[in-house]
């Protein structure tokens, strides 16, 4: 598999094995690794994988804006089980700062993450493989910079990511 340019930057993680928990993120992730696309995954996986304990329905992923990499995502996301990604175009990619596709897993297609975009986060990305599978995620910093929002679910996740960080500093 070809790795995209920012993959020798990352940190690799070992996870341990979560079973059905991660199973939406390995069947997303899958998919756009085998269809070499560049994204991080971002929102509430990106949270758990910093270990922050906290539930979510969804898949975001943040992707690069090139209309190469758009055909790479929705390539990827069309093999999903209802194919509901094929419906969508390079333009739609291009003209939305998210799209959602609601197939057999739910993902959130965004070309910014409140204010990060996938060029301002991939330089300090972090990776993890889980059962076999590479995940490349927003690093603790652009995720809290990615959840400095307005929204409630936002501010409860800011106040506990800044707590991780405080400890992780606290132990360097």
């Amino acid at each position: 598999m070809a790795r995209s340019p920012v993959e020798s930057t990352f940190e690799v993680i070992a996870m341990p094995d979560e079973g059905a928990t991660h199973d939406p993120l390995i069947r997303v992730c899958s998919l756009l690794n085998k269809h070499q696309a560049h994204y991080l995954v971002a929102g509430g996986y990106a949270c758990i994988l910093h270990g922050l304990v906290r539930t979510t329905e969804d898949v975001d992923i943040l992707v690069e804006e090139t209309d190469e990499n758009f055909q790479r995502v929705i390539d990827a996301l069309s093999e999903l089980e209802d194919h509901a990604c094929a419906e969508l175009t390079v333009a739609d990619l291009r003209e939305n700062i998210v799209v959602k596709v609601a197939d057999e897993v739910e993902v959130l297609i965004s070309r910014r993450a409140w204010t990060v975009s996938y060029a301002d986060a991939a330089g300090d990305a972090e990776q993890v493989e889980i059962d076999g599978v590479c995940v490349p995620f927003l690093s603790l910093r652009q995720l809290i910079t990615s959840k400095e929002t307005y929204r409630d679910q936002d501010g409860a996740d800011l106040a506990r990511l800044r707590g991780i960080e405080a400890d992780r500093d606290a132990k360097d």
